[in-house]
């Protein structure tokens, strides 16, 4: 469940002569450290791109099981902009559902949103998108299931190659396999938030800001199926399909994330 506007990060920008920065938000299995090539192709402008939790330098998930979208708001909260300063908005994946969560709890603040692929279920029902919708539920199942018997290498290797391609995982480097199996419990978590991130289809139609929605069009049919969805419901938004991309874009095709957000940057 998303909770009501905070009053601190729902309150009116103040004002400034300062670019708005962007705040960039990875996704499940990252840190805000994947956002480098993007940012350093954008030379004037200021980023920030915190960890979000059990990634990175972020402290580890709160051992309570009622765990959802609110508690990373929480916690990147430290790391925005001060005194109700406005900024630019960027997500990827399970930090595309984080980001959406955000502008919608801050819609003042918020200039413009560019999703991509956001790891944002309730989308897919919103939209009437049954068979994708199911087809993402059969992905967590399957995960919390195998993660839950201690599982590990089976779970991460039935997420990597859902996202990627058949053989991604086994394809990795061993210390990049090693790495993935200390994230499962952790994302967990994510699909837990994820999931009972519902804030309605009318409040998500309601954003008012510039929003982009990239995806690739090799990346997964629900992924696809999502952006679909949500450029319908949201409306102003553009859409951008990358050719050749998957849902590793932000990685192997940067300078077209860079293009769509200096484009929504300058829009607004």
């Amino acid at each position: 469940m998303t909770a009501p506007a905070d009053p601190i990060l729902g309150r009116r920008p103040a004002a400034t002569d300062e670019p708005c920065p962007i705040v960039m938000l990875h996704g499940s299995g990252n840190s805000g450290a994947m956002w480098r090539r993007v940012a350093d192709a954008l030379p004037g402008c200021r980023t920030i791109a915190p960890d979000l939790i059990g990634y990175g330098a972020a402290p580890g998930w709160p051992p309570d099981p009622v765990f959802d979208v609110t508690d990373e708001l929480d916690a990147i909260a430290g790391a925005l902009p001060k005194r109700g300063a406005a900024f630019h908005l960027l997500g990827y994946s399970y930090g595309g559902a984080v980001a959406l969560a955000l502008a919608l709890n801050a819609p003042r603040r918020v200039q413009s949103l560019t999703l991509i692929e956001p790891v944002f279920p309730n989308g897919l029902r919103y939209g009437n998108e049954r068979a994708a919708y199911e087809e993402v539920c059969h992905l967590r199942d399957e995960f919390v299931a195998m993660t839950k018997r201690g599982h590990r290498t089976e779970a991460m290797r039935w997420f990597v190659d859902f996202w990627t391609g058949d053989g991604a995982f086994d394809a990795l480097p061993d210390a990049a396999r090693a790495a993935t199996l200390k994230c499962a419990d952790k994302i967990v978590l994510d699909f837990q938030a994820a999931y009972s991130n519902d804030p309605g289809a009318a409040r998500v139609a309601a954003l008012d800001m510039p929003v982009a929605l990239i995806c690739g069009d090799r990346s997964p049919e629900p992924m696809r199926r999502l952006v679909e969805a949500l450029h319908r419901l949201m409306p102003g938004s553009s859409r951008t399909i990358v050719t050749g991309a998957n849902h590793l874009l932000p990685f192997t095709h940067a300078p077209e994330v860079v293009a769509a957000l200096t484009a929504q940057i300058g829009a607004r």
